[in-house]
């Protein structure tokens, strides 16, 4: 069995959760058993893995392993299930017209909000004292049960925190105490009557190495668990009890400076796994490049596997090429979370200049903000006067449309590791323009064939190279149709041959 170790899983995600699914497909193609491994608390969990379009069986969670919720079938659980005392009343909430309140006689005992958007089933219960005061907040699973209790001290701080299982009985408790900052933090970890005993942790790393080499004892066999969090969760999986096979998986350069391979310092994420080397099984690493790099560093006692972090599936591979002139003329995009390492703002000055070249350029920003990075990026905009140009659009879960219909696809990172959006974008036929930084983007962009590299932070080469390309339908096209066919390197079954000599190494023992 193989554990993909995450830490959680939301609507909107990064490109270490899609690349996860991505190899989730893969597996599942070629029948190698596997799940995605989540630690945080979610109360909607499962309603995010179906518009994933992922099955409950596809995740373990934490928490649902100790509530026995796996796949646990959704209920209903609406107002009339609270069972409110018939010596109080039920009425409209006077705050939220979607909600409720319970009182008696004298104040308003509880609030009640509803689940949007369709506000039939409940939500959370907040239960006030004679001042008013919030003591208690009952928060209620997607799926129809009370999943959180939490405690509240005179302040309305969190001072405790329950967790219960379908049946109502706590599976899980943590206390918070204020420290010397007056700042509250956690100080202990309990998992209760898990089998018949309570186990008391002291961080949340310890208590995912309980839970790992709790789901390693579910089988017989050595399972192998691929860490993809490192920097939250190396530490668990280097620490676990149990037999089992540990690999470090590298999303992104594991150097400051990659021009300093010997002597560079460590990418923070990647600090702690890497100076406990010799405690993995392997190292996965996206490009030839950069485990030449890691292994010229470190030598090759740990083994090292050079495998893409993503890869096109069939359905995608096997779609119809659509030609540039039947897409949106002028229409780019850049697929990415709005973050200062991914330089949107060198993007939004370049086009500065295309759009004076090219009249009908648009550039489209498809990705969550992280931070306060949206609000800094849309300033720059204004102040160059591009709100005509440039659009911001949210996360988006069916991207595939979005590469469809453009025509050019931009990424400007610092740092790459493989760039993900870089082999989607050119498998939907849209040639890639993007900073020529170690590693990634010189893997997927063949210059000249299929996109066009660029000289890192080198913002006038980007708006030239991007003027060049779209006033050039021929080579736009050229660039297109080698796109098509150089994304075949990352088909399932061209990206599964590179797993097969990790595959062997765990044969040979």
């Amino acid at each position: 069995m193989f554990y993909f170790i995450n830490v959680g899983f939301a609507d909107k995600r990064s490109g270490i959760e899609h690349a996860q699914m991505q190899r989730l497909a893969l597996f599942k193609k070629f029948q190698k058993k596997t799940q995605i491994v989540t630690r945080n608390f979610s109360l909607n969990l499962h309603d995010v893995l179906k518009r994933a379009d992922l099955d409950d069986s596809d995740m373990i969670n934490l928490f649902d392993f100790f509530q026995g919720t796996e796949e646990m079938k959704a209920r209903s659980f609406t107002i009339n299930d609270l069972k409110i005392k018939k010596s109080l009343q039920l009425l409209r909430n006077d705050q939220d017209e979607h909600g409720y309140m319970v009182r008696n006689s004298q104040r308003i005992i509880q609030r009640i909000a509803m689940r949007a958007p369709e506000y039939t089933q409940v939500d959370v219960v907040r239960t006030f004292d004679q001042l008013g005061k919030l003591v208690k907040s009952e928060w209620y699973d997607t799926r129809g049960f009370k999943g959180l209790e939490q405690l509240y001290d005179g302040d309305s701080n969190v001072i405790a925190e329950q967790v219960f299982n379908p049946d109502g009985q706590v599976v899980y408790q943590t206390f918070h105490t204020k420290n010397g900052e007056d700042k509250l933090q956690n100080t202990l970890y309990r998992i209760v009557n898990y089998k018949g005993q309570d186990y008391s942790f002291n961080g949340e790393q310890a208590m995912m190495r309980f839970f790992l080499d709790e789901l390693n004892k579910r089988n017989s066999e050595k399972n192998s668990f691929i860490t993809d969090r490192t920097f939250e969760l190396a530490w668990s999986v280097l620490n676990m009890k149990t037999p089992a096979y540990r690999y470090m998986h590298l999303h992104s350069n594991h150097l400051n400076d990659p021009d300093k391979i010997l002597d560079a310092t460590l990418n923070y994420n990647y600090e702690y796994a890497i100076k406990n080397l010799e405690k993995w099984d392997g190292v996965l690493i996206p490009t030839e490049q950069q485990r030449d790099d890691f292994v010229e560093r470190y030598g090759n006692k740990t083994a090292t596997f050079a495998i893409p972090v993503g890869n096109v599936s069939d359905e995608v591979m096997n779609s119809p090429h659509i030609p540039i002139e039947d897409r949106k003329a002028g229409n780019v995009v850049m697929v990415a979370r709005l973050s200062p390492e991914k330089q949107q703002d060198q993007v939004i000055r370049a086009f500065k200049q295309v759009s004076e070249k090219v009249p009908n350029a648009h550039i489209t920003f498809w990705g969550y903000a992280n931070g306060k990075e949206g609000p800094r990026l849309k300033k720059v905009v204004k102040d160059l006067n591009l709100e005509d140009v440039v659009t911001f659009e949210d996360y988006t879960a069916d991207i595939n449309t979005v590469y469809d219909d453009a025509v050019l696809n931009l990424l400007t990172s610092r740092a790459e590791g493989f760039a993900l959006a870089l082999m989607e974008a050119q498998s939907h036929g849209i040639p890639n323009i993007a900073y020529d930084v170690t590693y990634g983007p010189h893997d997927i962009i063949i210059d000249g064939r299929n996109g066009r590299l660029v000289k890192l932070d080198d913002v006038d080469a980007l708006a030239q190279a991007i003027i060049e390309t779209l006033q050039n339908p021929t080579e736009l096209q050229k660039f297109s149709d080698n796109s098509y066919v150089d994304a075949e390197r990352y088909s399932q079954d061209n990206i599964w041959k590179s797993w097969q000599l990790l595959f062997n190494k765990q044969e040979e023992g």
